[in-house]
């Protein structure tokens, strides 16, 4: 189970989500990469001199090919291969289970605000949701407070463009609730990882 969120450090509960969307084609690309475990120069030659990621430059590939690599790592090579080789609404969905293993603080996103949101039948979500959230978490981590404007929305752009990628809302200007459906698979990795946690996160 995910550690309680007074047992992390800020870092820890939010995880790599700045990082980036979840980013469906390079975190497939990214997958098959790491399961052939490359060495450190082998990494490196992928990402930059093949450029597989087919990024404009070596900086964003880096940073790309990086936040995939946080959000997969400890996972199983199962986990990863299926990734890798399914389908895209399967892939999607385990890209997000991973997101969510990451960032603890989105995934308790999922399970109170979203859910809630759910429940009382309203349409959509909207930033103020993140920015009570937000400061509800400041409360356990004060180091989110002290953080600048321009990151703390980076943070919620970001967790919203996830949601959008993962098929939760609709689009991140409307922010409509959408249904999803836990596909079997999905379930099976993470029950098999003992992460009912995540499974309650994104069945909502």
């Amino acid at each position: 189970m995910i550690p309680q969120a007074n047992m992390q450090s800020h870092k820890g509960y939010l995880g790599d989500l700045i990082g980036g969307s979840l980013m469906i084609r390079e975190s497939q690309i990214i997958a098959e990469l790491l399961l052939k475990k490359p060495s450190k120069k082998e990494w490196t030659d992928a990402i930059v001199n093949q450029n597989v990621l087919q990024k404009r430059s070596d900086a964003s590939s880096k940073r790309n090919a990086a936040t995939i690599k946080k959000r997969l790592e400890g996972l199983s090579d199962e986990f990863i291969e299926q990734l890798a080789f399914g389908s895209t609404e399967l892939s999607t969905q385990l890209m997000f289970a991973a997101t969510l293993i990451n960032s603890t603080m989105l995934a308790d996103f999922m399970r109170n605000i979203f859910i809630d949101a759910k429940r009382m039948f309203r349409e959509n979500i909207d930033s103020t949701d993140w920015q009570s959230f937000w400061d509800e978490r400041s409360r356990l981590f004060p180091e989110f407070a002290q953080m600048t404007t321009s990151s703390t929305y980076k943070v919620s752009q970001v967790a919203f463009k996830v949601l959008a990628d993962a098929g939760y809302i609709e689009t991140t200007r409307n922010k409509k609730l959408q249904n999803v459906y836990l596909l079997p698979e999905v379930r099976s990795l993470l029950t098999d990882m003992n992460r009912d946690d995540i499974i309650a996160a994104m069945e909502v």
